[in-house]
């Protein structure tokens, strides 16, 4: 299995939390993980505004990436949106996410 190894932890202009990850067969990859709450919204906008859970991605989205983390579109068809290369349905791991990918996190990081 190829490995992933972590570039750019919490890139800043994807949200909520996503990782740029270099793999071993040449190819990149972003990883997000939808872990937004009230408090983390507070601190983005400065402002407090209501938030129901049930309203926000469950899924952990794994996309491939160029060298420069601009996310590249899974399926090539820009009609249909941004195509995930695979959407993990209740993650919170981006090593579980990767692995979902077929891909092995070569570093440690938090979760």
């Amino acid at each position: 299995m190829p490995t992933a190894t972590l570039v750019t932890e919490n890139v800043s202009h994807f949200c909520p939390v996503t990782n740029f990850y270099e793999c071993s067969d040449g190819r990149y990859l972003l990883v997000t993980i939808p872990r937004l709450s009230a408090d983390m919204v507070h601190n983005m906008l400065g402002v407090r505004v209501p938030i129901v859970q049930m309203h926000l991605p469950d899924a952990a989205d794994v996309f491939w990436a160029d060298a420069d983390a601009v996310v590249l579109d899974a399926d090539g068809d820009p009609s249909n949106g941004m195509t995930p290369l695979v959407s993990v349905p209740g993650c919170e791991v981006f090593a579980e996410a990767l692995a979902a990918a077929g891909y092995t996190l070569t570093a440690t990081e938090e979760d």
